[in-house]
């Protein structure tokens, strides 16, 4: 461990805590006050009084330093977490969308028209023109490319979107599509005839089924356009975060920012291991983690990371106090303990903390105690010094209260934060989803196969087309079936089999006429999220584009039922936040809804899908880079929820026509919702509490106050010998329990009875684990009263006490008056009568008690 200006520091911590804002101000202020405790503690020894402030001083300044190590180690796993979240999200959306790839270039390089095209002579400019113009429409939905190129078994060029210098490609990646027994060749870097710059490229062999490769068709992706996407999604516009792509050598593909790594740098060595320690890159530190691919259905992409980096001068600047605002006051008493979100260090911080107040409070209390009626020289000093002594520890409990506070909430921050950022993935991954679906539809009814068969129609034809949906739904197993079908709405072919019964019924609901009224090959429909019978009385989306006619008018079009039950139960799996284990957190759930808030998805059977959705959040009031991130209250527990909506991708939902908003909801349970502890008045300041008298008015007597649930008793402070813990308190035995008897607590090597006072009182309460002990003389013994907290010592004037007599005419009430003014704002304060207490337990006891001293 290495010492840190005051408090010893993580070994993973150096040359971080300076740039921790809010710890060096906790620091300051814990030091101004360990020099209130060190002339305090001179005063002390100086006027002989009696109060130990040894020991609590030393524990105070033990404490100190437990409480900024686990604040500074939070704070630091906080923004890694937040950084590993956006890296680990940024590779994982990446390498989904790349998985989409390997089925394109799998699907068009089976495309008819090219193999038509290679089949022909290389002079056949026509069809060359053709195919050219079938690739432009191919990239206006497909708009992740930026070229296609198809090669013949030479490395002839014999179309392109693109025009380029290159005729011909002696590159390496035809002939390893030509042998290789894959089902696609990634490449990433130079390629002759694309560019000199490092492309990543999809290539395959074009073939007919038993014979010689005719060619090979290439993909050109555009990744750069891409990323950019990615980065922007996932850093706003004031986060200081860098991301970047990188190579398994850690060379840098694409990045955020291009000042700060730029593309083409090699990243140290030590930038690609897990590593607590900052790095340095160009003459700055920064916070860094790497993250590599989850791998999305068994494809890992192409081997690269993403790097997050955070400047450290930037790296602790938010503000979390907001995070939590609003929420009930049982929050943290809940949240905090929970072994599963704070760790048993942690929470003995706070226990800590309430122990050696209570233990302080105590010795002040006791000190004034011993003060009462003496007549020593000094009385009044050592009175003055024990109020002070009081002050310095509300203000150091003040300190640690207040950075305490700062410690749960930064761990409840980073909850929130992981919970909205799984959300954002999840929505972002529906999104590029849906944009495959979209495309799909559009490209499909492009198949000359099927305008063939509506335009001249006949039993063989449509077999034709139910052989081609039936090999492209095997290709393409999002979808539970393909449907074919003609001007009038009427089914004529469908991919799966065991659905030819709809052959020859006309579908139902509106997105039928909607289809057939599209002119464009870039316009689609899409139905609504509902239950329909093309998906067996489930809710889906079903996607559909018209197949065009010569006149201009749809012919038909082609409908995919996209198979959404486990489609989007997959993307919400992957969207739940992990333990250390990599295993979903215990009660976290994710969920998607439409924008009347019904359930899409779930992850919880809680949450039927078409139900609608009663976390009492307005998720309406979510806007588009609005994420919203909150703590609710839901079904008797607390809840971290993130909430983010649907952003569209590329052209899809944001300039191609079509809206429909969703919102991607991620929660984490934080602890069951409890009622909030009450405040008990614990201070020991006896001084700030006495009573203003006038002259004349007579001597006063000192009360010596507690409290029990929310009401404040007390007893003559001459009656009381002194408080004590109640922690090793003997309880009644079994025969006795539910009595007023509470067990007896062994003081000065004789057991004392103690008397549980809620019970004699008929006050509503119960054990507390901080509970006291007021040791009093009563009727010629010693008796223990049990009481939740100390109070105040007032001085009460006589004139100032209304006699019990004179407020009711029973005679079993154990008091003797009540003060309606004793200067602490607690409210009324009851006098007890300890002899009366004390006569009411010794017939109860087994043993005689201690007799007073």
């Amino acid at each position: 461990m290495g010492a840190s200006k005051g408090f010893e520091a993580d070994p993973s911590l150096p040359g971080l805590v300076r740039h921790m804002h809010a710890i060096a101000a906790y620091r300051e202020e814990l030091g101004r006050l360990q020099a209130s405790w060190d002339t305090l503690s001179l005063l002390g020894e100086l006027s002989g009084n009696a109060t130990e402030m040894a020991g609590t001083r030393a524990a105070f300044g033990e404490l100190s330093a437990a409480l900024l190590q686990h604040l500074a180690i939070e704070t630091h796993r906080k923004a890694l977490a937040d950084l590993r979240t956006k890296a680990q999200n940024g590779i994982n959306i990446l390498v989904r969308n790349l998985f989409e790839r390997t089925a394109d270039i799998g699907f068009l390089s089976a495309d008819e028209h090219i193999r038509a095209l290679l089949e022909t002579g290389s002079d056949d400019a026509a069809a060359r023109i053709a195919l050219e113009a079938r690739f432009k429409e191919y990239v206006a939905k497909y708009s992740v490319y930026s070229d296609i190129i198809l090669l013949d078994r030479e490395g002839e060029v014999r179309a392109r979107l693109e025009p380029h210098a290159a005729a011909s490609s002696n590159h390496g990646i035809r002939n390893e599509a030509l042998a290789s027994d894959g089902a696609y060749v990634e490449y990433f870097g130079p390629l002759d005839i694309v560019s000199d710059e490092p492309r990543l490229v999809y290539a395959w062999r074009v073939e007919r089924p038993g014979q010689r490769p005719l060619g090979v068709l290439i993909l050109v992706f555009r990744l750069a356009d891409e990323m950019d996407g990615i980065f922007r999604n996932l850093i706003a516009p004031d986060d200081w975060t860098v991301l970047a792509c990188a190579g398994p050598d850690g060379t840098i593909i694409a990045s955020s920012c291009p000042i700060q790594a730029p593309a083409g740098l090699k990243l140290p060595p030590g930038a690609l291991i897990p590593s607590n320690k900052p790095l340095r890159l160009g003459g700055r530190q920064y916070l860094a983690v790497a993250c590599e691919a989850a791998g999305y259905q068994g494809y890992l992409g192409p081997g690269w990371s993403c790097i997050g980096l955070l400047p450290l001068e930037a790296a602790f600047e938010r503000e979390e106090g907001q995070a939590v605002e609003g929420v009930d006051a049982g929050l943290l008493d809940s949240v905090t303990g929970d072994p599963a979100l704070f760790s048993d260090e942690l929470r003995t911080v706070s226990r800590q903390a309430g122990v050696i107040q209570r233990d302080l409070n105590r010795s002040v209390w006791n000190g004034w105690i011993r003060q009462t009626d003496s007549t020593e020289a000094n009385v009044a000093f050592s009175k003055l010094l024990l109020s002070e002594v009081s002050n310095a520890g509300r203000k150091t409990q003040a300190v640690f209260d207040a950075s305490i506070g700062d410690l749960y909430r930064t761990v409840i921050a980073a909850i929130l934060e992981k919970c909205r950022s799984h959300a954002g993935f999840a929505i972002d991954v529906m999104d590029r989803n849906l944009y495959e679906r979209a495309n799909d539809c559009r490209w499909w009814a492009l198949d000359a196969t099927f305008a063939k068969a509506l335009s001249e129609p006949a039993p063989e034809a449509f077999r034709a087309c139910r052989g081609v949906l039936g090999a492209i739904n095997a290709l393409y197993t999002v979808y539970s079936n393909l449907i074919l079908f003609d001007a009038t709405g009427r089914a004529v072919a469908v991919s799966q089999p065991g659905h030819e019964d709809l052959l020859g019924t006309a579908l139902d609901g509106e997105w039928v006429a909607r289809t057939l009224s599209l002119r464009s090959t870039q316009d689609y429909a899409v139905s609504r999220f509902e239950p329909t019978a093309l998906y067996d009385d489930a809710a889906t989306y079903l996607y559909a584009a018209a197949i065009p006619g010569r006149n201009g008018r749809p012919l038909g079009g082609v409908a995919i039922v996209f198979d959404s039950t486990p489609q989007f139960a997959a993307m919400l799996q992957d969207a739940l936040p992990s333990d250390a284990a990599g295993k979903p957190l215990a009660g976290a759930f994710a969920l998607f809804l439409d924008d009347a808030g019904k359930v899409i998805a779930s992850t919880s059977e809680r949450f039927a899908i078409g139900s609608a959705c009663d976390l009492g959040v307005d998720l309406g009031g979510v806007a588009p880079k609005q994420d919203l991130s909150r703590i609710i209250a839901f079904e008797g527990r607390y809840y971290a929820i993130g909430a983010v909506i649907s952003r569209g991708y590329r052209e899809y939902k944001t300039r191609d026509g079509y809206r429909s908003d969703v919102v991607a909801v991620c929660a984490v349970p934080l602890g069951a919702v409890t009622a909030a502890r009450s405040t008990l008045a614990v201070a020991a300041n006896a001084n700030a509490a006495t009573l203003a008298r006038k002259p004349g008015e007579g001597a006063v007597t000192e009360i010596a106050t507690f409290h029990i649930a929310r009401h404040w008793l007390g007893v003559p402070a001459r009656e009381v010998v002194e408080a004590v813990d109640a922690a090793d308190m003997k309880p009644a035995a079994a025969t006795l329990a539910g009595s007023v008897f509470a067990g007896y607590k062994l003081y000065k090597g004789a057991p004392v009875p103690v008397l549980r006072l809620e019970a004699r009182l008929g006050i509503a309460g119960g054990p507390r684990e901080d509970q006291q002990i007021v040791i009093v003389r009563s009727a010629g013994s010693l008796l223990g009263l049990l009481v939740d907290a100390l109070g105040t010592i007032p001085a009460v004037c006589a004139a100032d006490i209304m006699p019990i007599k004179e407020l009711t005419s029973r005679d079993d009430v154990p008091a003797t008056g009540v003060v309606g003014n004793a200067g602490s704002g607690a409210g009324m304060l009851m006098l007890l009568d300890v002899d009366r207490l004390g006569l009411d337990i010794l017939g109860r006891t087994p043993f005689r008690a201690q007799a007073a001293e």
